[in-house]
């Protein structure tokens, strides 16, 4: 990827094709410390903390879907799966001091989370709280499947401090909720709507927009209703081609539905941003929106993803997962458990932490505000970042930023201007150190290997002219 030192409103001379990770990533160097040193020092470290809960089961297969989920045989997998889950908090609890640094944001993601029944759910938020501190928590996100979600789940949700429940729409259209293998109809979306609203402070749902074939009449409809849905959030990403299940792609080749490219894309997230800012919503980073006054900053300071503070965050902000394939990130380590469900239910029987831990240079961790925070949440406190500690790489690639105008600094913050905010993913990817950008390629190519995926070079590469060259007369 080449940033273009041009005046013009294409930056880069192409689209990085995933448009959420992890920095620093699981990388190849195996770390040989136990759990216990590892949280350890992450206590001296954290100033807060993140949770995260894995649940992996859904009713149906949504084959947009990239995360580790799957359907279940009947409800003893669950409550299997349920008690493994409990075991490892209080296994990880037994291992370190788990109140050592107070929690900001609790996230319940999957697969459904509300596939648990009320009891379970009660049950978990009472370890929960027993487990940590929570003295300090600013927001508690649980993932609904508006299929399973009933006032019953709603209630026990609500009484473990749940605030922010989340639910994934992905679109209004009747088509395209048929192409992604959507079961739950529209009334059942309306419903859920309606309770969430009764119930909790906040709610937010996913709206998906640039799939192969949709055009801006159909990306439109979906913003009108996503509006009129009421909620005081709304996330709205662009498809993620690179990462959709097989299935998809394969539907998608049967309808001869022509791949959108990367400047069309690009422009559906511009007019995305005009039309949830003439509708009262307003971004508060990179895909989210929130209902509050409008006005001509890049981003609104009136609301932020505690969650993401922390995943896309200052170093002294980590993260401690739970559950299959759940992540942990703290200073100098990446910790992925394993993704298989038996594998993990044995090796928790066991008393053993089904996981791998990758270790890294500290300094990629201290640029984790530069690389992360400033371009998704769209600014970054200066006197929060160790600059000497900052990997060198990046501090020359943020001067190249500025310097094209897509970073501005004053003597407090440094923040993305309007022309950065809408480049903010591969500003992402171009603030990396050489090294971990091949580790994102190597991810990339591995999903590409992937027989039945489908990507163009029109997805991937913006139409780079030199104004020079297009300014000469013929």
């Amino acid at each position: 990827m080449n940033l273009l030192r041009q005046q013009s409103l294409v930056k880069f001379d192409r689209q990085f094709p995933i448009y959420n990770f992890f920095f620093p990533s699981q990388g190849k160097e195996r770390s040989t410390r136990t759990f216990s040193e590892i949280w350890a020092e992450a206590n001296r470290h954290a100033r807060s903390r993140a949770l995260y809960f894995h649940i992996p089961f859904c009713d149906t297969i949504c084959n947009f879907c990239p995360f580790t989920r799957g359907k279940y045989s009947d409800r003893t997998v669950i409550h299997h799966y349920f008690d493994s889950l409990l075991s490892e908090i209080r296994m990880k609890a037994d291992l370190a001091d788990l109140k050592g640094v107070p929690i900001g944001a609790i996230f319940f993601g999957g697969g459904t989370p509300s596939l648990l029944d009320p009891e379970q759910i009660v049950e978990i938020g009472e370890l929960i709280r027993k487990t940590f501190d929570l003295s300090h928590l600013r927001e508690f996100s649980f993932e609904v499947e508006v299929k399973s979600l009933t006032r019953e789940r709603a209630d026990a949700m609500r009484e473990i401090g749940v605030t922010h429940p989340r639910f994934g729409l992905q679109t209004f259209s009747q088509k395209w909720r048929d192409m992604f293998d959507l079961t739950a109809t529209l009334p059942q979306v309306h419903e859920a709507a309606v309770l969430l609203k009764e119930i909790f402070p906040f709610q937010t749902f996913d709206i998906l927009y640039g799939m192969s074939g949709q055009d801006e009449e159909e990306l439109i409809a979906d913003l009108t209703q996503a509006v009129q849905l009421g909620t005081t959030n709304v996330d709205i990403y662009p498809i993620d081609n690179i990462v959709t299940q097989v299935g998809l792609h394969a539907k998608l080749a049967k309808a001869e539905a022509a791949p959108t490219s990367a400047m069309r894309k690009f422009s559906m997230n511009v007019l995305v941003d005009q039309f949830m800012r003439h509708a009262g919503f307003m971004p508060h980073n990179g895909h989210g929106y929130v209902r509050a006054p409008v006005t001509s900053a890049v981003v609104s300071d009136a609301y932020s993803f505690v969650y993401h503070e922390h995943v896309y965050g200052y170093h002294d902000f980590d993260l401690l997962g739970f559950g299959v394939n759940a992540i942990s990130s703290t200073m100098g380590h990446v910790t992925t458990n394993t993704h298989s469900r038996k594998v993990y239910s044995e090796k928790i029987a066991l008393g053993a932490i089904p996981c791998e831990t990758s270790e890294h240079d500290d300094s990629l961790d201290y640029a984790r505000p530069l690389v992360l925070h400033l371009p998704y949440h769209g600014h970054v406190e200066k006197q929060r970042v160790a600059w000497h500690r900052v990997h060198p790489e990046v501090i020359a690639k943020l001067d190249q930023l500025k310097q094209e105008g897509l970073v501005t600094e004053d003597e407090i913050s440094l923040s993305l201007t309007k022309l950065g905010w809408y480049w903010y993913v591969d500003i992402m990817y171009f603030l990396m150190p050489k090294a971990d950008q091949l580790l994102m390629n190597a991810l990339v190519a591995q999903r590409l290997r992937d027989p039945g995926r489908s990507f163009t070079k029109r997805e991937l590469l913006y139409p780079v002219v030199s104004l020079s060259t297009a300014a000469t007369p013929s």
